[in-house]
């Protein structure tokens, strides 16, 4: 039987061995976030294995995972792009993120245990240290991971597998609106908090009805944000993918 690969996860210092799927998954999703590779850009599975110094195959296993969960797209031609970030969709899936986390929230009151409160209060301190940094990238990573943490303690298995892929579906549009509005991350750094000390309490009605107030507010906002900022993205996106193909050809 043969060995599994590993390799050390740079982009935290941590000593934890993590597979090379999982690594190229998450370096390759994060640049898609950032956007080091913008929508319409063409991922080459090769040129990714290089920048990586990893062999193809967990390169094509990452590609297949943000496909699937609609950061990628494969055309007819066979050849994978950056998908374009669709508001409407973004924002319907933050209506579905809305039930899924006020229940998490609920659940994660209930049956959080100390290991969990623990883990939040570690990713707070990471998350005040972002903040004093203005390191919007760090903070807005780890406000995803209190929202994975309240799926875990809710434990509901079936809950944590929707509500995770809900999560990540929208996390490009969802950045980029933070990005464009500084104050979104101060204003969601303290909704966090808020959500943290009612699981931390175990008051089950506040702390779903404070995840349900989180995530209201963000669609209110991408909902006043999405038009000239969106269109624009479009457009520059689209001008980029037109080039590039014509260039292949």
């Amino acid at each position: 039987m043969k060995s599994k690969r590993y390799a050390m996860n740079a982009t935290n210092g941590n000593e934890k061995k993590v597979s090379l799927e999982n690594i190229a998954y998450e370096q390759l999703k994060n640049a898609i976030v950032v956007g080091i590779y913008p929508p319409g850009i063409q991922i080459v599975e090769e040129q990714i294995a290089n920048q990586l110094n990893i062999s193809r195959s967990p390169v094509r296993i990452a590609i297949k995972r943000l496909e699937a969960e609609g950061f990628l797209d494969r055309y007819s031609n066979k050849r994978i792009y950056v998908a374009f970030a669709d508001a409407k969709r973004t924002i319907d899936a933050l209506y579905i993120r809305e039930a899924l986390e006020g229940m998490a929230a609920r659940l994660a009151a209930t049956n959080r245990t100390a290991e969990h409160i623990e883990q939040l209060k570690a990713l707070f301190a990471e998350m005040e240290d972002a903040q004093s940094r203005q390191d919007t990238f760090v903070l807005y990573q780890k406000g995803v991971d209190v929202h994975r943490l309240l799926y875990v303690a809710a434990n509901n298995p079936q809950l944590e597998r929707i509500g995770i892929n809900t999560l990540e579906q929208e996390s490009v549009f969802s950045y980029r609106s933070l990005l464009r509005d500084h104050g979104r991350g101060h204003a969601m750094h303290d909704e966090h908090k808020v959500i943290a000390k009612y699981v931390i309490e175990q008051d089950a009605d506040r702390a779903e009805e404070a995840a349900r107030y989180h995530i209201r507010q963000l669609i209110d906002r991408l909902s006043s944000q999405q038009a000239a900022p969106f269109d624009s993205l479009l457009k520059g996106g689209a001008s980029l993918l037109a080039a590039q193909r014509k260039e292949e050809y």
